[in-house]
C-alpha cells in the first residue's frame, strides 16, 4: 500500500513539472514565458560552456523570434533524474507551418529549482534536422518574383533576418504567397 501511495505521488508530481514543460516551451508571451524561469536562470546550446544567456536575455531573445511565431512543441520523451528532465520533442512555429516544413527535432536538459521553476536549460538540436530551406525555397521564388521589397526586408542573401517585426512579416508574406498560389494549405 505505502509502494503504491509513493508511486501515485510521484506520477502526479512527474505530471505537474511535464505540465510545467509543455507550457514553458509553448509560450507565446513574455509573462507566460517568464513565469517559468528562476531569476537565477541560465541557458545554454549545445553545452553548458561560460555563463549562457541570463533569463533578461533569453526572453528578449525569444520576443525577438520564437514569441511572434508561436512554437508549437509537441513533446515526444522524456526522462528525469531528480530535479533535471531530458525533455525530447519537434518543434514547429507559425512559419514552419506555412511553408509545410516538418519541424525541427532537438532536446533540452531543464533543470529546476527548489521553488520548482526552472533554472538551468540546455538546448541540443538534432544534428539530423534538415534544413528548412528546400521548404522556403518555392515561396522566394514567389515572393523574389511578386514581392521583392518586401522580400528584401526578411531575407538577404539566403538569410533568415530575425526580429520581432520581420517574423510577424514572415507570416504574412507566407500567408499571402499561399492564397495567391492557391495553397491555402
Amino acid at each position: 500500500m505505502l509502494s503504491f501511495l509513493l508511486a501515485s505521488i510521484i506520477s502526479c508530481t512527474n505530471k505537474a513539472y511535464l505540465h510545467r514543460i509543455e507550457t514553458y516551451l509553448n509560450a507565446h508571451t513574455l509573462e507566460m514565458k517568464g513565469k517559468y524561469m528562476a531569476e537565477d536562470y541560465h541557458s545554454f546550446f549545445i553545452e553548458k560552456n561560460g555563463a549562457g544567456e541570463n533569463k533578461s536575455q533569453a526572453l528578449q531573445s525569444f520576443l525577438e523570434w520564437d514569441a511572434p511565431l508561436h512554437p508549437d512543441v509537441h513533446i515526444l520523451n522524456y526522462t528525469t533524474s531528480g530535479n533535471t528532465w531530458k525533455v525530447e520533442f519537434n518543434e514547429q512555429n507559425d512559419f514552419s507551418k506555412l511553408i509545410n516544413f516538418p519541424g525541427w527535432k532537438g532536446t533540452e536538459m531543464i533543470r529546476f529549482n527548489s521553488e520548482q521553476t526552472i533554472d538551468e536549460m540546455i538546448y541540443i538540436p538534432d544534428d539530423r534536422n534538415p534544413n528548412y530551406k528546400k521548404w522556403l525555397q518555392p515561396a522566394v521564388d514567389w515572393l523574389q518574383k511578386n514581392n521583392p521589397n518586401e522580400l528584401d526586408q526578411v531575407y538577404r542573401d539566403g538569410k533568415l533576418i530575425r526580429t520581432a517585426e520581420t517574423a510577424k512579416k514572415w507570416v504574412s508574406l507566407l500567408q499571402s504567397w499561399r492564397k495567391e498560389t492557391g495553397d491555402s494549405k
